[in-house]
């Protein structure tokens, strides 16, 4: 079998993956019953249909897909998967695959899967990927092909039984997803270096009855990919959390762990290596999502508009987590970064970054499985290229809606809020996106700030805009106008622009009323607290109070206070 046959081959498993995303996401119980192992599966194979190539030699060959792998890996089942591949390469040395060779590439493989898991467990993937080479080892068959299929034969026998090796799948009565995510590529496999082509439909999975308890160990899902990795991780990280996963070379190397410090984890790995990619999932929420969804339609938004957490978790709302560039370093909004550490390190001027279409692509994927649509509530495309990721993603697609609220920070999050009220009152779509664009319309935030300097710098306000504010030596408000920064008042101290804020907003108060109203801080909450309780005296209820994304403090600086509010219309 020569290199154009494997390579041929892997193309078509992956390929074979990717069609069977949902059922493997359905049936996904263990290590935790989020229901990604299909997605995660998808995007390490889709990073193989699309990054690997076919080079001059075999052993080439197969370390492109191995870091393609690499690249791609998402979750356990990814991680494990993409190690199988960096062992699978590290154990071919010649481009003609006989027998004997691939038997020794797939020991290598399966041995490098064990070793990147810190607590391997039998009656999953690992068990399938022992099974194949152990099955492989013991034909003494020259035709590679007939050697292949027999060893397949071992492998389906093998995946059924994973419902007796592991308590939670015995009880939701399934195989293991990451156990049938590796059977399927074998049959892709399989299919692909005999040339067939692979014409069934995914076969149809029934919801699990019953799933294990929906308590987490920890829950955020980790991940990062490093260049130039350097050291033993395996101790350093093991007080932070479990399902400890490394996989792969001395190019690039993913770390996959379950923690709920996040921020600490990253900050150990900056002294091991370049942090080129960070992903933290909140394992929680996806549970949720599978097993709990509150409605058939779902709410996206990016981490700019500022909502309480324990809002979004109640009605289950997608957070799209934008970065901020610091340095070298990059941190992402709300789960690596807090506003003291963005207004610390102001000197480096942070820079915000837009989400990767990857990122946007699978949440959008990962969704579908679970609801009938997707309304998107992007931060102004004026202020920000988000909106511009969101609507390409959602291209051709009529069961994704991406709307342009305007408007960021808590003006974002009141609009998100009231989304929220359209859900759980049943609006229909095409009313609910009517309702949602005349809320836009009615939408303001005013804005209290100490210095104009972070909003220069961030781009929310025109070089010359601030340059006039700075001569004239006054402390503006700052709202959006057409989605852009601008100049609402003036005050002649901190202390008089928020009171000219608290007059502005009792002066709507008294002219319409309000449908939505919150206040968000950057790092000082005591006059957020008085601008509350002004309100409050004058009948005006405060939805919320919340603390601004770290992206809002590099924007507005320190001391910043604002109001939004959707007002009656």
């Amino acid at each position: 079998m020569n290199k154009n046959k494997v390579f041929t081959g892997i193309i078509a498993g992956a390929k074979e993956v990717m069609h069977h995303k949902s059922q493997l996401n359905k049936i996904n119980v263990f290590p935790v019953a989020d229901g990604d192992t299909g997605s995660n599966l998808y995007s390490t194979m889709q990073s193989i249909v699309k990054y690997s190539e076919e080079k001059s030699t075999l052993k080439m060959t197969l370390e492109s897909v191995a870091d393609a792998a690499i690249v791609g890996a998402r979750g356990n089942s990814g991680i494990i998967m993409a190690q199988y591949f960096q062992g699978f390469s590290e154990g071919i040395h010649e481009d003609e695959v006989t027998s004997k060779v691939f038997v020794e590439a797939s020991s290598m493989g399966f041995k490098y899967a064990y070793s990147a898991v810190e607590t391997p467990v039998e009656g999953t993937m690992l068990t399938i990927m022992r099974v194949f080479h152990e099955a492989l080892a013991e034909c003494t068959l020259d035709n590679m092909e007939h050697a292949l299929e027999l060893a397949y034969k071992h492998v389906i026998k093998a995946v059924e039984k994973t419902t007796e090796q592991l308590k939670v799948l015995k009880k939701a009565s399934v195989v293991d997803s990451g156990a049938k995510g590796f059977q399927v590529f074998l049959k892709g496999f399989i299919k692909g270096i005999k040339g067939e082509t692979i014409i069934e439909v995914e076969e149809d999975v029934p919801e699990i009855d019953h799933v294990h308890e929906d308590d987490f160990n920890f829950r955020y899902c980790t991940e990062a990919l490093i260049g130039g990795f350097k050291g033993d991780i395996k101790e350093v990280l093991k007080p932070y959390g479990d399902s400890l996963i490394i996989a792969g070379n001395e190019r690039k190397t993913r770390i996959h762990i379950h923690t709920d410090q996040p921020t600490q984890v990253f900050d150990v790995l900056s002294d091991k290596g370049v942090l080129l990619e960070q992903k933290v999932e909140d394992m929680k929420m996806q549970y949720d999502v599978v097993h709990h969804r509150k409605y058939n339609r779902v709410i996206v938004t990016d981490s700019i508009a500022d909502i309480p957490k324990n809002i979004l978790d109640e009605d289950q709302v997608q957070v799209v987590n934008l970065s901020l560039l610091i340095g070298n370093e990059s941190y992402i909004d709300k789960l690596t970064i807090d506003n003291e550490k963005v207004l610390k390190l102001s000197a480096l001027k942070p820079t915000s970054s837009l989400p990767t279409e990857k990122q946007v692509g699978g949440l959008y994927e990962y969704l579908a499985t679970y609801y009938d649509e997707i309304i998107v509530l992007s931060v102004s495309k004026a202020l920000s290229g988000t909106y511009n990721v969101f609507k390409k993603l959602a291209e051709n697609r009529s069961d994704i809606h991406v709307i342009d609220t305007m408007q960021n920070s808590i003006a974002q999050g009141v609009l998100v809020h009231q989304c929220i009220d359209y859900l759980k009152q049943g609006v229909e779509t095409n009313e609910l996106l009517e309702k949602i664009e005349s809320d836009i319309k009615a939408s303001k935030i005013l804005v209290k700030v100490d210095s104009i300097e972070p909003m220069i710098t961030s781009g929310r306000l025109s070089v010359k805009m601030g340059a006039i504010v700075k001569r004239l030596g006054i402390k503006p408000i700052v709202t959006l106008k057409d989605g852009e920064g601008a100049i609402a008042g003036v005050g002649l101290s901190k202390k008089n622009a928020l009171k000219q804020v608290i007059k502005k907003t009792l002066n709507v108060h008294h002219e319409s009323g309000f449908k939505k109203l919150a206040i968000t801080y950057v790092d000082d909450p005591s006059e957020a607290e008085v601008f509350k309780t002004t309100l409050e005296e004058a009948g005006i209820k405060v939805d919320y109070i919340v603390k601004s994304s770290a992206i809002i403090a590099n924007g507005a600086g320190k001391g910043a206070v604002a109001v939004g509010y959707i007002k009656e219309h």
